[in-house]
């Protein structure tokens, strides 16, 4: 195919440059910035708690949105575009010591839901703080999660109706990938 500096010869289209898709990471669990000292890696979260409501029923915490200036898809593809990251989810009992579970899920913005962690098996809580990391190695895009902007929600269960669940997304949380910016085809 004969091309020139800017457009394919055949179709007058201009061709996609790699330096006009924009790489972002995303920090859901961001917080405020600190006013002085250090912290322990993993130990912040600027995100709000969710707290498990009965046994066995799955309580969402706030959608957290990233919505940058810019919107477009994410590898500029429909579907089979790919991000990476790492969620890390702070987790303890209101009392006694329960079972939690965990999961998350993913969206566009205002669209339909799609689950990029399944329910977890149970794991014993207790009132002190635990952190588990579920990492995102490689996560193709569907038609329900494709663009940006998105939200990303993390879930909570507790086996008991008395002692409750109660989660966070920590600040150490990140999505990134490349979006092409709409109106650059």
């Amino acid at each position: 195919m004969a091309r020139t500096k800017d457009t394919l010869f055949l179709s007058g289209k201009p061709v996609i440059q790699p330096d006009q898709r924009e790489p972002f990471i995303f920090r859901p669990g961001q917080a405020a910035a600190l006013l002085n000292s250090m912290v322990a890696s993993g130990t912040r979260s600027g995100g709000a708690t969710v707290t498990s409501a009965g046994a066995n029923t799955t309580a969402w915490g706030t959608e957290v949105v990233y919505e940058p200036l810019r919107v477009g898809k994410i590898d500029g593809k429909t579907t089979g575009g790919v991000i990476s990251g790492q969620i890390t989810i702070g987790i303890k009992s209101s009392a006694v010591t329960p079972n939690g579970k965990l999961t998350i899920r993913i969206r566009n913005k205002d669209g339909t839901w799609t689950t990029i962690l399944a329910l977890t098996s149970g794991f014993a809580l207790s009132g002190t703080e635990i952190f588990k990391t579920y990492d995102i190695p490689y996560l193709p895009t569907t038609a329900d999660f494709n663009a940006v902007p998105f939200g990303i929600a993390i879930g909570v269960q507790s086996d008991s109706a008395a002692n409750h669940a109660i989660a966070r997304m920590m600040e150490s949380s990140y999505i990134q990938a490349e979006f092409e910016p709409e109106g650059t085809e």
